[in-house]
C-alpha cells in the first residue's frame, strides 16, 4: 500500500471523477484568481503614487481655474491636455507665506502626426533655474543640465537616448530617459521652458498647425512648501490671495486616487467573500459525497491493512492537490489578465500603476498558494475525519 504512493492514490482518484475535479478547481482558481489581482492593483497604485509623488517633488499645484480635473489627469496618467496662464501668477505664488519654492510647468499636447510615438502625447516644458523635478534627475544620472533643443523623455516613450524626435516643426535630441514612476511622467517629454516659446513662435512658419503660445505663459505651478507648514494651510493661502487659479495638493491627488478605486476595490472584496465561501461549502459537499460514494473502497483499503490515518491523509491529500492546482491555475489567469488588461483598467479608471517588487510578487504568489490549500484542509476536514472512522466491514456493506 505505501509503495503506491500517497500523493498517486489521491491524483489517480481525482482523474476518475474529471468534471467534479475540473469545477472544483475552477471554483478555487476564481477565488484565488480575484484575490491575488486585487491585491496586487491595490499595491500597483499605491506604489506608483509613493514614487511619483517623491519623483514630483511638489507639495501643492497650481493651475488655472477650470483646470483640476484634466490637470490631475496629466500628473496621474500622462492624458495629454493643454491651459494656460499668466506668468504673473509664478510671483504671486513665491509670496504666499509657507511657499519655499515655486517653479512654473507648461503643458502642450503634441500633434497625431508627431515623429515619435503613436497618437498623442505630453510636451512639458520646465524651468531649469528653478525646477526640482527633472533637474535633479539630470544631476544625478548626466550630471549637466540640459542644453538647447534637447529633451528627456519618459520611460513609455518610444525614443533612446541619442536620437531624435520632432515636434511642431521643430527636432529635439534625446538626452535621457526618465525612470519609470508608473504616473504621468512616464508617458511625458520634458524640454527647457525657452525651447518650447521657440518651438510655439517657429510653427507658425512649419507645422500644419499654429501652437497658439506665446512667452509668457504657463500651465502650472509647482510649489514646495517650508518645513513644519501645513500643505492644506498654504493650499487655502494660494486660493484666497491669488485670483483665477485652482489648487491642488499631493494629498488631495492620493485621496483622488483612493477615491476612485475604493469601489472597484469593495467590488473585489464581497466578490472574493462570496467566491471563498463558494469555495468552503462546495469542496465540503463533493468530499461529503466522495466519502459515501467510495465506502466500498475505503473498506477495502481497511481490510487490507491500511490505517484510519492513511484514509484520512488520503482525503486529505485529494483536497490540497486539488486546490493547490485551482490556486496555482487562478494566480496565472489572475496576473495574466492584470497584465493584459492593465492599460483599459487604469485609462477607465483614471489611476497610475507601477508593478510592484519581485520580492512582492513572490510574497503574493505564497501567500495565496497556502490560502487555498487552506482552504481545502478546512473543507475537508469533517468527510475525512468522518472516512477515516468507517468500519471496513461496514463500510465494504454500504458501498455495495
Amino acid at each position: 500500500m505505501k509503495r503506491l504512493g500517497l500523493l498517486y492514490l489521491a491524483a489517480q482518484n481525482l482523474k476518475r471523477k474529471p468534471f467534479r475535479s475540473f469545477v472544483t478547481i475552477a471554483i478555487v482558481g476564481l477565488a484565488a484568481g480575484t484575490l491575488f489581482s486585487a491585491t496586487l492593483l491595490v499595491k500597483s497604485v499605491d506604489r506608483s503614487l509613493e514614487v511619483g509623488l517623491e519623483r514630483l517633488g511638489a507639495d501643492v499645484m497650481v493651475m488655472p481655474e477650470g483646470s483640476q480635473e484634466p490637470g490631475e489627469a496629466a500628473l496621474l496618467t500622462g492624458s495629454p491636455t493643454s491651459f494656460y496662464m499668466e506668468e504673473s501668477v509664478l510671483d504671486q505664488v513665491r509670496a504666499v507665506p509657507g511657499v519655499s519654492q515655486a517653479s512654473p510647468q507648461l503643458f502642450i499636447e503634441t500633434l497625431v502626426s508627431s515623429q515619435c510615438c503613436t497618437g498623442y502625447l505630453q510636451l512639458v516644458g520646465y524651468e531649469p533655474a528653478t525646477d526640482f523635478v527633472v533637474e535633479p534627475w539630470l544631476r544625478q544620472n548626466l550630471n549637466r543640465p540640459l542644453e538647447e533643443d534637447e529633451v528627456v523623455v519618459g520611460s513609455l516613450i518610444l525614443a533612446n537616448k541619442g536620437e531624435h524626435v520632432h515636434f511642431y516643426g521643430k527636432d529635439f535630441s534625446v538626452a535621457g530617459v526618465l525612470d519609470t514612476t508608473g504616473m504621468g511622467a512616464d508617458e511625458s517629454v520634458f524640454l527647457r521652458l525657452d525651447d518650447a516659446y521657440e518651438m510655439a513662435v517657429e510653427s507658425a512658419a512649419v507645422a500644419d498647425d499654429e501652437l497658439l503660445i506665446t512667452p509668457g505663459q504657463i500651465s502650472s505651478v509647482l510649489v514646495k512648501i517650508d518645513r513644519d507648514t501645513n500643505s492644506d494651510l498654504v493650499a487655502q493661502r494660494i486660493r484666497t490671495g491669488v485670483a483665477g487659479v485652482s489648487v491642488i495638493t499631493a494629498d488631495d491627488l492620493s485621496r483622488s486616487v483612493t477615491d476612485r478605486i475604493s469601489g472597484f476595490k469593495r467590488g473585489f472584496i464581497a466578490l472574493d467573500a462570496i467566491v471563498w465561501v463558494m469555495s468552503l461549502l462546495t469542496i465540503a459537499a463533493i468530499f461529503s459525497m466522495i466519502v459515501n460514494e467510495r465506502q466500498r473502497e475505503i473498506g477495502l483499503i481497511r481490510a487490507m491493512g491500511g490505517t484510519r490515518n492513511f484514509i484520512f491523509r488520503l482525503m486529505l491529500a485529494e483536497a490540497l492537490l486539488l486546490t493547490a492546482i485551482g490556486g496555482a491555475a487562478g494566480v496565472f489567469l489572475g496576473g495574466s489578465a492584470l497584465f493584459i488588461f492593465k492599460t483599459v483598467i487604469t485609462s477607465s479608471l483614471g489611476i497610475p500603476y507601477l508593478w510592484p517588487p519581485m520580492w512582492y510578487f513572490g510574497s503574493m504568489i505564497g501567500g495565496t498558494l497556502m490560502l487555498s490549500v487552506a482552504t481545502g484542509a478546512i473543507a475537508s476536514l469533517y468527510p475525512a475525519l468522518s472516512s477515516s472512522r468507517l468500519e471496513p466491514y461496514l463500510a465494504i456493506r454500504r458501498g455495495e
